[in-house]
């Protein structure tokens, strides 16, 4: 009996659990008009916008479309009854499709479907892998591809396996910018092969490429041991904030990582950008990257911290802002533009934009197609993130390739 008491109490606490519905409850059952005057107004990669009138039902809720992917999935896309367009979208080739259009009540209600014949451009995965351009770099590759359309991509890359016929993923590229631009780090010199795809956010993917590429050999400069201050362009004066923040804390081994130091190089305030300064760094090498730790903490991100910066070299001491003779110019190797991770407002920071931009340092590559030996360094300073007449950076790395 008191088994039967502790069964009927615990029916009683935990009813039978069954999925609630959401919405209005049905009132009726009368079936909504269909969508009429359905037109093609737009096709693009990938898709087609089309437009259509809705019905003139009181209680009518959206306009829905369902229809199938490349792959066999059933997507189903719906529009409220305030909007006459819709996007058809995730398709990869360019082919004539069927899709069915509904309109659906309050009450559940589902018109009879319309049957919509369409042809979507081709997704832009596959104008993006025709440009896809995969060339050898310092410790792996450099990759350029072009997405017109700005759609989100992923750009796929992967090797063999050793001794067998499977593949390993190394590293994949998530962007949707016009202009694409990856690098493949870390692998030795020497035979490389590596395999090419691109697919988007529907899983549609092109067919693999892949080629033979041979990384160059890169070291990280010791940079305490021989940079020094240098001012033998006259028309860069040395200036900085004052005798606490001299150009020697750019290279001596310590960031403002996790503290709140004064350990920077701070530039003079009230001086018309761009701000440049320069260095030696008494050996002459091939650049192949940087590493620009900001002003860190609170200061991430905002205050005098470079945001837009042009990176200058020479072999000779005779480098020169103001020269007419080509061999003395500086030559450019490198324009970069600090990306904030969050991309909170000014002032508006999160614990990844902290490590990124100071306790890890931004990462920045020297584009392999501008590359020449050089020994002299000139910084260009062009904005800051605060749009302050100053700057402020905590310390530099340099990666690249030594010159015998």
């Amino acid at each position: 009996m008191k088994y039967y008491s502790y069964l009927l109490l615990i029916l009683f606490l935990f009813p039978s659990c069954k999925e609630e519905y959401v919405g209005q409850y049905p009132v009726d059952s009368t079936i909504p008009g269909k969508v009429t005057n359905v037109e093609i107004i737009e096709q693009f990669g990938g898709g087609v916008t089309i437009r259509y009138d809705i019905p003139n039902d009181n209680d009518l809720l959206y306009v829905k479309a369902n229809y199938q992917l490349d792959d066999g999935r059933s997507m189903e896309v719906k529009s409220s009854l305030y909007a006459n367009t819709m996007d058809i979208i995730g398709f990869a080739k360019e082919e004539e499709r069927t899709i069915e259009l509904r309109s659906v009540d309050r009450s559940q209600n589902e018109s009879e479907p319309v049957i919509v014949k369409i042809t979507p451009k081709r997704s832009p995965i596959y104008d993006a892998f025709e440009s896809l351009v995969a060339k050898s770099d310092f410790g792996g590759i450099q990759l350029k591809w072009k997405n017109e359309a700005q759609a989100d991509l992923t750009i796929l890359v992967s090797k063999p396996v050793k001794g067998s016929s499977l593949t390993e993923n190394v590293q994949n590229f998530y962007s949707a910018a016009q202009d694409g631009l990856g690098y493949v780090r870390g692998f030795p010199v020497g035979e490389q092969k590596f395999i090419f795809q691109i697919r988007d956010r529907w899983g549609n993917a092109t067919d693999t490429i892949s080629g033979i590429f041979y990384p160059k050999y890169e070291e990280e400069l010791d940079r305490k041991t021989y940079w020094k201050r240098w001012n033998g362009d006259p028309s860069i004066p040395y200036q900085r904030y004052s005798g606490s923040y001299e150009i020697e804390k750019l290279w001596d081994l310590r960031t403002m990582a996790y503290t709140s130091s004064s350990n920077f190089f701070h530039g003079p305030a009230g001086v018309a950008f761009p701000v440049r300064f320069t260095f030696d760094m008494q050996q002459t090498y091939t650049l192949s990257r940087l590493k620009l730790y900001q002003r860190g903490n609170t200061w991430a991100y905002e205050h005098g911290n470079p945001k837009k910066f042009k990176i200058y070299g020479h072999p000779l001491p005779s480098a020169r802002v103001i020269a007419t003779e080509p061999e003395n110019q500086w030559h450019l190797l490198g324009s970069f533009e600090s990306v904030k991770p969050s991309g909170l407002p000014l002032g508006q920071r999160t614990q990844e934009d902290i490590d990124k931009g100071a306790n890890f340092g931004e990462d920045y590559n020297f584009d392999i197609d501008l590359a020449i030996p050089v020994r002299y360094i000139m910084f260009e300073i062009e904005e800051t993130w605060g749009a302050t007449e100053m700057f402020h950076i905590s310390e530099l790395a340099f990666w690249g390739e030594p010159t015998e």
